[in-house]
């Protein structure tokens, strides 16, 4: 810790040599500034561009596609071969043709080679080469999907879900980013009132060291008194500079969340910090159902209702239609081309009949998988509502400490100023004027402390129920 914030007064002093800028800042500035500064915001940013992206894209699924097709061959050799046909004689009775066979004129059937076919009177011989070193095929398709077993709804309505998931986690990113710019403005608040504070206390005890020096010179006051008061003050000096060094870590601190240069001097705006009482706040009426985590968690069970119907439509009949038109150019058989050119048009169905049962037992994985995903629904709804509710209590005992604060700062004021009017009277020892004021100090201090302490837990129980989301004006008086 130490070692942290020595970097960061050595950050700070460098910053100051090279010069400091001014910025005046509410607390709604604060929120826009680390909104546009977050990194984690920017991500979420994406992510949901991302969402709208894939949408768009798994849509185009129910379109038909295009596609054109293109291929060559080359070899370095032609397919040759020779063939012997048997050859055909016109009837002269009837002018068809017939097959030429061989008669034995003995018996006047025909002749049978060895091979149990009958011999023909003459063959012709037929030497073939077929020639593919630059053959190609060209082809334009078309493919409509008809039914895919609800996959293309499912594959839509999950795209959809997708972008709600970003959207929510955007919106859970903004909030932890407004409740980091929240924390960090007010505790710059209130250690700089703080320091107003030490300064007083300081300026007090000066005064008070002077009126206990020169009592002492006039010898209406021993030496252990004007001791007394120096000690404290160098107490107070000191107590005044461990503030200063406070605020300006805490100013470093925000100048980090709302993107400034750390030499920035920050000049808070709404310095008097302000509460509500609890019937404004409304702390009963508030549930968790617009938190972002809770809408997450309920996407999620919507989703995997999705993933069920993708997995059933993996073994449900899918049907589609194709169309090609292609040319075949480059072949030629015995030197003669053959270029060939048609249009196809097909029709599929794919009916899926037997799987040893691998569909059923995915589609119960992917149930199993929802109820795990109710179960978390189930669980982190518990624990959500137990944090609003015990952010709730952390707003109630907040607001009533500021109550019992204000008394405690009342009460510690009069007593200071008693003590001041007896000490002047001489009927009070100056170690009773100095208890007095430590007391008055830090019942201020704490009154300050739980001022602040108020607007965070406020922060913390608006972020558990899910309003923080909202662009809230804060009131100040």
């Amino acid at each position: 810790m130490k070692k942290i914030i020595s970097i960061l007064l050595f950050i700070f002093l460098i910053s100051s040599v090279q010069g400091t800028a001014q910025q005046e800042m509410t607390l709604q500035q604060a929120r826009e500034m680390a909104l546009r500064k977050n990194e984690n915001l920017k991500m979420a940013g994406k992510y949901l561009e991302k969402a709208e992206a894939q949408k768009v894209a798994v849509r185009t699924m129910r379109l038909p596609s295009f596609s054109a097709m293109g291929m060559g061959l080359y070899q370095n050799k032609n397919f040759e071969m020779e063939l012997f046909l048997p050859t055909q004689k016109p009837n002269p009775m009837t002018g068809e043709l017939e097959p030429n066979i061989m008669i034995d004129p003995s018996t006047g059937y025909p002749v049978i080679g060895p091979d149990g076919n009958p011999v023909f009177n003459m063959y012709a011989w037929l030497p073939l080469t077929l020639d593919m070193s630059g053959a190609y095929l060209a082809a334009v398709m078309l493919e409509q999907p008809i039914y895919t077993g609800g996959k293309i709804s499912a594959g839509n309505k999950m795209a959809n879900i997708g972008i709600e998931m970003a959207g929510e986690n955007r919106e859970l990113e903004q909030m932890n980013t407004i409740a980091e710019s929240d924390n960090a403005y007010w505790t710059h608040i209130s250690v700089s009132q703080k320091v107003k504070l030490a300064q007083q206390a300081v300026d007090l005890l000066t005064e008070l060291v002077k009126k206990a020096s020169d009592a002492h010179e006039v010898g209406m006051a021993d030496r252990n008194d004007l001791m007394k008061a120096q000690v404290e003050h160098n107490n107070a000096k000191l107590n005044l500079q461990k503030a200063k060094n406070g605020l300006e870590l805490s100013r470093m601190n925000l100048c980090r969340i709302t993107g400034l240069p750390f030499n920035t001097e920050i000049r808070a705006v709404d310095t008097a910090v302000s509460v509500q009482s609890l019937a404004e706040l409304a702390l009963e009426d508030e549930t968790i159902s617009g938190r972002p985590e809770y809408q997450l968690l309920q996407k999620n069970v919507a989703m995997e209702e999705q993933n069920i119907r993708m997995a059933r439509a993996d073994f449900l009949p899918t049907a589609g239609v194709q169309a090609a038109y292609s040319h075949i150019g480059g072949v030629s058989f015995s030197e003669t081309s053959f270029p060939y050119t048609s249009l196809n048009v097909m029709a599929s169905v794919k009916i899926p009949l037997f799987h040893w049962g691998e569909g059923v037992k995915k589609i119960n994985a992917a149930k199993i998988d929802k109820e795990i995903k109710e179960l978390e629904l189930e669980k982190n709804t518990q624990l959500m509502q137990l944090e609003a509710e015990q952010a709730r209590l952390n707003v109630q005992l907040a607001w009533e400490r500021i109550q019992m604060n204000e008394t405690a700062v009342a009460q510690a004021e009069e007593n200071l100023r008693i003590s001041q009017d007896n000490y002047k009277l001489g009927m009070e020892t100056i170690t009773e004027l100095l208890m007095a004021q430590t007391s008055w100090q830090k019942a201020y201090s704490e009154w300050i402390d739980s001022k602040t302490d108020y607007k965070m837990k406020e922060t913390a129980w608006l972020k558990s129920t899910g309003n923080l989301r909202e662009k809230r004006e804060t009131n100040f008086r």
